[in-house]
Formats: structure tokens, sequence, C-alpha cells
């Protein structure tokens, strides 16, 4: 074999190596667009190759691409299923979930027996608050197809919002188990998803052995890269997080990932470059890190009647339990301490099982003089004695 062909065989295996499976979906579907531009199923597939980057990524100009890519598909078949399917995902994505179920609702009664449309359902109805909808929707993906794959993430999502870790792990495995070996990003999505339960159960090993799976699989998963910077602040390694955080920023510029970054400093205790970031990420005025900014304003700039507004304008829009949970911070801060008791009750109705919602919960209610409340969250979340310190002044989270 010449040096040459050897120097051509090995560069190929590393260029295998080191493609991103969404890239290389992506790169598949833009082929495929240059081969049939008059065909709208080949930018339904460069959509959907978008959609699936942007999960992981979570990167708003992803979005702006697969909504061209759809709105090219439109432009060949007016009112095309499968683009109009790839538009609710979109929605749902840019964080618009009434307007998500609008069309997803109007998609399900024309094609009533699609799981796809189905899960669309469970997506926007979570956002919304909506969990017996939700529930109702999964449960229908189950029994049109049992076994389905789709149907095990969605459940596996809605045990975890329910309190039941456990159950929602091992949905995930029996999800994993029937996603094909092919489809690299959706497994390492999955293993992602898995370890960032074990995490919160306290399980930092299984949980790094799940995400060293999930980077085989997709190297440059930045969802993957943003939970093991949550191991390392787990373990107290808090430089190596703002490490991790620092790359995931410098790989995807977003508010939201600017904001992590910033946090991950002040934790490693970077004061004056963790200020810097927060100053960078203010002057942003980000739109894709609503709750970040929330919480900017409520804790890190101490201006909790801006944290009010924009927490008030976001519960009019979501009422999920992390829409819930802000809010009541944000109304907690404001010293409206019995209406901030209410939201936070409503956040864990659902029973979502979550250390920093209890002691929050744990502290509003002692502030709402309800001691017998404060000290069931306080015991619930294994929070710290201050977290039912009796007032909102000086507060973090």
């Amino acid at each position: 074999m010449s040096k040459l062909l050897l120097t051509v065989l090995v560069t190929s295996v590393v260029s295998a190596q080191v493609v991103s499976p969404v890239d290389a979906r992506i790169a598949a579907a833009q082929q495929q667009v240059k081969a049939k531009p008059q065909s709208a199923t080949s930018y339904d597939e460069l959509a959907a190759a978008l959609i699936r980057k942007a999960r992981d990524y979570r990167d708003p100009a992803l979005y702006a691409k697969a909504n061209a890519a759809v709105d090219q598909a439109l432009k060949l078949s007016k009112d095309e299923y499968d683009a109009q399917k790839l538009r609710a995902a979109i929605l749902l994505g840019r964080d618009q979930p009434q307007d998500a179920l609008t069309l997803s609702t109007a998609l399900h009664n024309k094609v009533p027996d699609d799981l796809a449309g189905w899960s669309l359902l469970v997506d926007a109805n979570v956002a919304l608050g909506n969990y017996d909808a939700a529930e109702k929707a999964a449960q229908w993906i189950l029994d049109l197809r049992p076994g389905s794959a789709l149907g095990f993430e969605k459940a596996a999502g809605l045990r975890e919002l329910f309190g039941d870790v456990e159950g929602s792990v091992e949905f995930y495995d029996e999800a994993i188990r029937r996603t094909s070996q092919n489809d690299g990003d959706q497994r390492a999505w999955l293993l992602t998803q898995k370890a960032r339960l074990l995490l919160s159960a306290g399980n930092t090993k299984a949980a790094t052995d799940m995400l060293a799976q999930a980077t085989r699989l997709f190297p440059d998963s930045q969802l993957a890269l943003a939970a093991k910077a949550q191991v390392s602040t787990a373990e107290g390694n808090f430089a190596e997080a703002a490490k991790l955080c620092e790359q995931r920023y410098q790989t995807v510029p977003s508010a939201a990932n600017l904001y992590d970054w910033a946090e991950a400093l002040a934790k490693a205790g970077q004061t004056e470059a963790a200020s810097v970031e927060f100053k960078k990420f203010e002057m942003q005025k980000p739109q894709d890190a609503t709750l970040q900014l929330i919480s900017y304003y409520a804790d890190r700039k101490n201006d909790p009647a801006q944290a009010l507004a924009l927490a008030s304008k976001r519960a009019e829009m979501r009422h999920d339990a992390a829409t819930l949970e802000v809010y009541a911070w944000a109304l907690y801060r404001n010293a409206k301490f019995d209406e901030a008791k209410a939201q936070m009750e409503k956040a864990l109705a659902v029973g979502l099982r979550n250390s920093v919602y209890f002691c929050q919960a744990a502290r509003i209610a002692a502030s709402a003089n309800d001691g017998a409340a404060a000290e069931r969250y306080a015991k619930e979340g294994s929070c710290p004695a201050e977290a039912q310190v009796q007032t909102a002044s000086g507060v973090t989270r």
C-alpha cells in the first residue's frame, strides 16, 4: 500500500471520528436540497436536521435557519403536513408554546394517529403547565405503538416532572434500547437526560459514565458539555466547571451560555471575571434566556422590581413549573410573601423533586409566617439552616 493512500485512509478515519452526527445530517440534507431544489421534502429534511442540532446547541440562529427551510418547503408545497409539524417544533424551540399548541392541535385534528403529532402536544402542554393533557398525549403514543422509543422518551420527561426520578431513568433506558444504533445524536441526547437525573440523585459516578457514552456518540454535544459542568460543580470542582462553561460559550455565544459561564466563575471565586461576564450578559438584553435574566435581576443586580416585571410577563405566556418557580422567587424578592407562597405551591404541586425549589419554598413559607411549611420544605430539600430566614433582603439562590 502506498504511503499516500495510507495517509488518506488514516485521515478519513480521524475525520469520521470527529464529524458531529448532527452536522453530518445537515450536510446530507444540504446535498439533497442541492440535488432536488424543487422538492419540499428536501427542505423538510434540512429543517429537521437543523432542529436536531438546535435542540443540543440551544442556538437561536439554528432555529432561524430551520424556519427559513420550512418557509421554502411551504412555498413549494402549500400547507404541507410535515413542514407544519416542523414549524410547531420551531415554535417550541423559540419558547412560543401557545402558538405551538394551537398549530399542533390543528395538525392533530387532521392526522390523529401520527405519533409525532402527539409528541408535539406533549411538549406544548408541558410548557403551558397542562400536565394532565400532556400525560394523556404521551399515553396515546404508547397505546398507538406499544414499545415506541418516542413514547418512552415523553413518558420519561413526565415521570421526572411528577417526582418519579427512578421511573424516569427506567423509561429513558427503554427509549435508549429502542433507538437505532445509527441515530447517534438521539442516543447521546437520551444518555445525557439519564445522566442529568442520576446526578440529581447524587450519583456522580454513574452520571459521568453516561456522559462518557454520550460523548463517544456525539463528541461535540453541548448538552453533554453542560452536564459535565454540572457534575464538576457537584463534586466541588468549580474551576473545572467554569472552564467547561467557557468552552460551551465559545462554541455557542448565546446569552444563556454566557450567564451559565458567569455563574460558574462566581462559584469558582473568580469574582471580577464573573462581574465582567454578568455585565456583558445584561448588555445583550437577552431574549433567549428569560429565566436567567429574571434570576440576574432578582439576585445579582438586586433589582427585584425589574425581575418581577419580567417574571409576570413570562407567567402570562407559560405556566410550567420552572416559570412558576422563578415568578414565586421574584414575588418573594419584592416582599409579596403570600403571593409568592401561592405560586411556589403551584410549582411544586406537579410533584417535581428539586432541592433548589424546596429550599426557596422554605424561605418563602417562613417569610409568609408558615413555620410548619418552611420546616417541611427545608427537610424535603435538605436545606441549610438559613433557608428559613424570614427576610427577602440579601437573598442568594
